[in-house]
């Protein structure tokens, strides 16, 4: 009977140790709590680290020969919605407040004269990418040529071929002399420089020059053509009052006024 006695008695003094221990647990967390919480203009916030949802994208923009292009629109989208930026001299852009996800971002580049250039981009906080534009041009115009109306067998004549193009690009020439031969993409040339070709006929009759040229980027215009007759063999007095004429376009025109008067 006494061992039941003790052993009742250590069981309640079991009691208030098991309810010292559940206080001291609980203090410890509403501690650990009080620590992780710093007071903010009255309030409370937590001290844990969170990520920046932010990104940015950044890089320069220049054509395919490395040239920086200027007022290239960039821009970023997202979730029904976008971030954008303009290329500054240096071709350099910022496009920054892009929310970063799992998701990929449709991404384009463009300007006018320019083709758009897209990509699909993961955004990071810090991601880079450039990009080379090609340029959108029309077709350039026809080229045109100049050179004598007529001329003798075997001699050398010259004929000039030049393309006027507000986009100032270069070209190449494809130059058919009527006769069987022709001079392939020769140059190339920058726009509005007269180039000036030289070629001999060695029989008597009228040929057609043709002449096309293209841009670097393959766009090709239409043939031109130009009408040049070969004939007597021997130059003769005639000849050389008419070559003497197209020198002088004046005199012909003092010529015909003296002829008016008579």
């Amino acid at each position: 009977m006494r061992d039941d006695i003790i052993g009742g008695g250590m069981k309640s003094m079991d009691k208030p140790r098991g309810l010292l221990s559940k206080i001291l647990v609980i203090g410890i967390i509403l501690l650990l709590i009080g620590i992780s919480c710093v007071p903010t203009n009255g309030a409370y916030a937590t001290t844990s680290t969170t990520l920046d949802d932010n990104g940015s994208l950044s890089g320069y923009v220049n054509d395919i020969f490395g040239n920086p292009i200027e007022g290239a629109l960039v821009r970023v989208y997202f979730h029904d919605s976008y971030e954008e930026d303009y290329s500054d001299s240096s071709g350099f852009y910022h496009v920054t407040n892009i929310r970063i996800c799992w998701c990929m971002k449709n991404t384009t580049c463009s300007k006018e004269g320019y083709k758009t250039e897209w990509v699909l981009l993961s955004i990071a906080e810090n991601t880079t990418y450039d990009f080379a534009l090609t340029f959108d041009n029309p077709p350039p115009n026809r080229p045109i040529i100049y050179g004598p109306a007529h001329g003798k067998v075997g001699m050398d004549y010259d004929f000039t071929f030049v393309i006027d193009d507000f986009e100032q690009r270069d070209f190449y020439y494809f130059i058919e002399w009527g006769d069987g031969t022709f001079e392939e993409w020769i140059g190339p040339y920058p726009a509005g420089l007269e180039v000036t070709v030289n070629h001999t006929w060695y029989e008597k009759g009228c040929y057609l020059i043709r002449c096309k040229a293209k841009d670097l980027w393959d766009h090709e215009t239409e043939w031109s053509e130009y009408m040049f007759w070969i004939d007597r063999s021997r130059t003769s007095y005639i000849d050389v009052f008419h070559w003497f004429l197209e020198q002088f376009p004046l005199l012909e025109v003092l010529l015909r006024i003296m002829r008016l008067l008579r």
